[in-house]
C-alpha cells in the first residue's frame, strides 16, 4: 500500500500540482531554472527585458538543483552581447527518474520504473530604448510521462520603465503558444501576466510583484530584496497565494572569473525543501 501510494502522489505531483503554484508537468516553466532565479527574483526567467541587467559580460552558467518530490532540475545557460542588442540561450530538464511501473493487479514488487520529464530551449532578446527596456523570447517545448509525449511553443514579451533613479515599474506576458495533444488533450500552458515594482537603494534594490497564472486561481504577490557587498550578493522573496507561502533564499560569491551560488526555498507545504547551486564563468 505504501509503495502504490508513493506512486499516486509523484504521479499526481508531477502532473497536477499547480493550484499551489509549485507544481511540475507544464509547470515546470515555472520553476526557477537556477539559484539565481532564486536569490535575484528579477531575471530572465519573469521577464526577458531583465536579460543582462546587472552584467552585460558574456557569461556561461550551469545550474542543478532538487524540487518537489526530487525531480531533478538542470539548466545551461548562455548571455552576452550581439552588438547594441542583449541575448541568452536557456536550456533545461525537470524531471523523475524513478516512478514504478505497476499491473492492476496488487504486487510487492513493481514491474519496472520509467520517467517523466519536461525540457525546453528558449533564445532570449532584450534591448533598451530611452528609459525603457524591451524582451522577447521564444521556447520549444517537450514533456513525455511514460510512452506518451507532446511538443510545443511559447513565447514572452516583457518590457520595464526607468521612472527615475530609484524607482522601475515591469511587466511581462509569459508562456503565451500552444502544445500537441498529450494522451487525448492538449496539455495547458501556464500562461502568466507578472508586474512588478523596483525601488533601488545605493548597495539594495527592494521590490513587490503580482503574478496571475492561467493555472492557479488567485494572484500570487512577491515582496523580497536583493544586496550586493563586494564579491557578495544576498537575496530573499517572500511568496503568498491564499493560505499559501514560501521563502525563497540564497547568496552567490564570485572569485575572479567564476561565480558560485546557492539557494532554497522553504514553505508551509512540509514536502520538502528545493536547493539550487550555480556555477557561473564571465567569458572574454
Amino acid at each position: 500500500m505504501y509503495l502504490l501510494m508513493r506512486l499516486h502522489f509523484k504521479i499526481i505531483f508531477f502532473l497536477f500540482f499547480a493550484t499551489k503554484g509549485m507544481s511540475t508537468g507544464l509547470q515546470f516553466l515555472t520553476i526557477p531554472s537556477s539559484a539565481k532565479d532564486l536569490i535575484f527574483f528579477q531575471t530572465p526567467l519573469l521577464n526577458p527585458a531583465f536579460l543582462n541587467t546587472f552584467n552585460r559580460s558574456p557569461e556561461m552558467s550551469f545550474a542543478y538543483g532538487k524540487w518537489f518530490a526530487d525531480s531533478e532540475n538542470i539548466s545551461l545557460n548562455w548571455s552576452g552581447q550581439v552588438r547594441s542588442t542583449s541575448a541568452g540561450l536557456i536550456m533545461r530538464y525537470i524531471g523523475i527518474n524513478d516512478i514504478e511501473l505497476r499491473a492492476d493487479v496488487p504486487s510487492s514488487q513493481p514491474l519496472g520504473h520509467y520517467g517523466a520529464y519536461g525540457v525546453s530551449a528558449k533564445t532570449l532578446a532584450s534591448f533598451q530604448s530611452s528609459k525603457f527596456r524591451y524582451g522577447v523570447a521564444l521556447q520549444v517545448i517537450s514533456i513525455q510521462l511514460y510512452q506518451e509525449s507532446s511538443t510545443g511553443i511559447a513565447g514572452d514579451f516583457g518590457m520595464s520603465w526607468l521612472i527615475n533613479e530609484s524607482l522601475t515599474l515591469s511587466g511581462s506576458l509569459l508562456n503565451f503558444g500552444k502544445m500537441n495533444k498529450l494522451y487525448e488533450q492538449k496539455p495547458t500552458l501556464p500562461q502568466r501576466a507578472i508586474g512588478l515594482i523596483n525601488y533601488k537603494r545605493t548597495k539594495s534594490d527592494l521590490f513587490a510583484s503580482i503574478e496571475f497564472n492561467e493555472l492557479i486561481k488567485n494572484p500570487i504577490f512577491f515582496f523580497g530584496s536583493t544586496a550586493r557587498k563586494d564579491n557578495l550578493s544576498l537575496g530573499a522573496t517572500l511568496m503568498m497565494n491564499d493560505a499559501t507561502y514560501s521563502l525563497s533564499t540564497g547568496a552567490g560569491f564570485s572569485v575572479g572569473k567564476y561565480t558560485f551560488s546557492y539557494a532554497l526555498q522553504y514553505g508551509n507545504q512540509e514536502i520538502g525543501v528545493p536547493q539550487m547551486f550555480d556555477i557561473s564563468l564571465r567569458l572574454p
